[in-house]
């Protein structure tokens, strides 16, 4: 009896790209013109929701708004400090001609690096290496993490943090939470 072959499965293409509908802030609002049906708070937009995993998992309903503007604002920090961080100058290696010299530090990255400097101290080692990976990096949860148990403990860690920094910079409760009295 001969080996039966298996047919050739062949990958298909995907898009980078996957469009959603979503509500977000109007960037045109003007509270001059406050209750004006021409002027709403909220708008409908496009977005591509594969763009960032902050991006999906606010797509998805599953973090709230006060952790999207912290995701938010550690990635204008992580991107201000220039990704990864600023790398330092090598004295060993010989400098060469047309070789210009290393830029200096912008007030705008030092104040940058202090400001992650203090999210590591709130978020600890490993939350703050998740944070900085998925909102700084741009890397998905399921790129970090092979089981499905690992990819839930790195959302939690995720979500954590950012709800963390979210209290620390002021975005949490905006009035979507109940007060206790």
């Amino acid at each position: 009896m001969a080996g039966k072959r298996k047919p050739k499965v062949e990958l298909a293409w995907q898009s980078k790209i996957k469009v959603e509908t979503v509500t977000v802030d109007n960037p045109f609002y003007s509270k001059v013109h406050q209750g004006v049906e021409a002027n709403p708070v909220k708008i409908q937009a496009q977005i591509n929701i594969r763009e960032s995993a902050i991006v999906t998992l606010a797509a998805r309903k599953q973090i709230n708004e006060a952790q999207l503007a912290a995701a938010t604002r550690f990635r204008a920090l992580y991107e201000a400090m220039g990704g990864a961080g600023v790398g330092s100058f090598d004295y060993s290696r010989e400098p060469v001609d047309g070789g210009g010299s290393r830029e200096p530090l912008t007030e705008q990255q030092i104040r940058a690096g202090q400001e992650l400097k203090r999210c590591r101290e709130i978020l600890g080692v490993r939350a703050y290496d998740i944070m900085s990976k998925v909102a700084g990096q741009g890397y998905a949860i399921g790129e970090l993490a092979k089981s499905h148990r690992e990819r839930t403990t790195l959302a939690d860690y995720l979500k954590d943090g950012l709800d963390e920094m979210a209290r620390s910079w002021g975005y949490e409760n905006r009035g979507t939470k109940r007060r206790t009295t």
